[in-house]
């Protein structure tokens, strides 16, 4: 009942960062504005797709394997990370409202992730070749990425800016993101191996 209730309190500060992020942009983008270009503008971000998805999910209350919980937590802590570590110094909201729901995606909806994850989530057979697996969605949106910012020249992260960077550029900016992925898919190995509460024994 616990773990339900959690996850709907996850599920739902998702969607409501994701609804107030819509106000916030319709109101700066101008009267011309439509909810459909303002959601066509955020969902070129890694951050929007991944809490879009933890809004789904977890208002569903799915029930997951131990695999898809440590991707799903995994991608959702490197929002919150890749943010406040590289971005968080040249991105900063306009308003309060946007404060609050960046706050919201980049810092509390990855922390209580985290911390379903550790007390609830099944971890049993979690093996170190998953966090291969975890780095395929990274290099999916990468991909992505790329071929929005070449639409419109408007490139969502710095690491994806193919003409600035170069395609040598860009290779290093990718290895550097995977290996980061990759690192952090093994600490989350290495504490799923440490920590096993009883409920995440099945």
């Amino acid at each position: 009942m616990h773990e339900q209730r959690l996850m709907v309190v996850i599920g739902a500060l998702a969607l409501a960062s994701l609804v107030l992020q819509t106000y916030v942009d319709l109101r700066s983008d101008g009267p011309e504005a439509t909810v459909l270009s303002v959601w066509w503008n955020m969902l070129r971000y890694y951050t929007i797709l991944t809490n879009l998805v933890i809004a789904v999910v977890f208002l569903m209350r799915l029930q997951f394997t131990a695999h898809w919980a440590g991707a799903i937590t995994l991608q959702i802590l490197l929002v919150g990370i890749v943010y406040h570590v590289l971005l968080s110094a040249t991105h900063v909201p306009d308003t309060m409202l946007g404060e609050v729901s960046n706050h919201g995606f980049h810092t509390l909806v990855p922390a209580l992730v985290f911390v379903w994850w550790l007390v609830y989530a099944p971890k049993r057979g979690l093996g170190w070749d998953n966090a291969l697996w975890w780095v395929i969605w990274p290099l999916i949106y990468a991909a992505y990425g790329i071929w929005r910012g070449s639409l419109d020249g408007k490139y969502p992260y710095y690491f994806l800016n193919l003409p600035k960077l170069g395609p040598v550029g860009l290779l290093r900016e990718m290895s550097i993101v995977a290996a980061g992925f990759l690192i952090f898919g093994f600490i989350l190995l290495g504490i799923a191996r440490l920590y096993r509460p009883s409920s995440s024994s099945k």
